[in-house]
Formats: structure tokens, C-alpha cells, sequence
């Protein structure tokens, strides 16, 4: 038997696993990040919904007070 060509099955388990160990906590970590990421999103997008609403209710507002002084006006 030619031994250049035979590999240690003990070698090749322990490298197999070593791999695979450093994908999974690879792909762990960005899994972790893409969670953060839409975390922040989220949190944001309900930052602005709430400035959002609050425009709108100071708008209508000012509608309002705007509508009144036109109704009052003398022609």
C-alpha cells in the first residue's frame, strides 16, 4: 500500500470537526447581528410612527384653529 495516499480517519475527524465548529460560530455570529440589525429597525420604525402620528395630531390641530379664524372673518 502506497501510505502518501491514505489519510488518518482520526486526523480527518478532528479537522472535520474543527470546520464545522468555526461555520457554526460563524453563522451564529451573523445570525446575532441580522437579529440586531432587525431589532434596530424595528425600533426605529416605531420611533418615527409615534413622530409620525404626532405630526399628524399637530396638524389637525392646527387645522382646526386655522378653519376657526376663517370662519370668523368679516367679508
Amino acid at each position: 500500500m502506497n501510505h502518501s495516499s491514505e489519510v488518518d480517519v482520526n486526523v480527518l475527524i478532528t479537522l472535520y470537526n474543527q470546520k464545522l465548529s468555526t461555520l457554526t460560530n460563524q453563522n451564529i455570529l451573523l445570525e446575532a447581528k441580522l437579529q440586531t440589525l432587525i431589532k434596530e429597525f424595528e425600533d426605529e420604525k416605531n420611533i418615527l410612527l409615534i413622530r409620525l402620528a404626532d405630526l399628524e395630531i399637530n396638524d389637525g390641530k392646527s387645522k382646526k384653529k386655522s378653519d376657526g379664524y376663517q370662519q370668523s372673518e368679516v367679508e
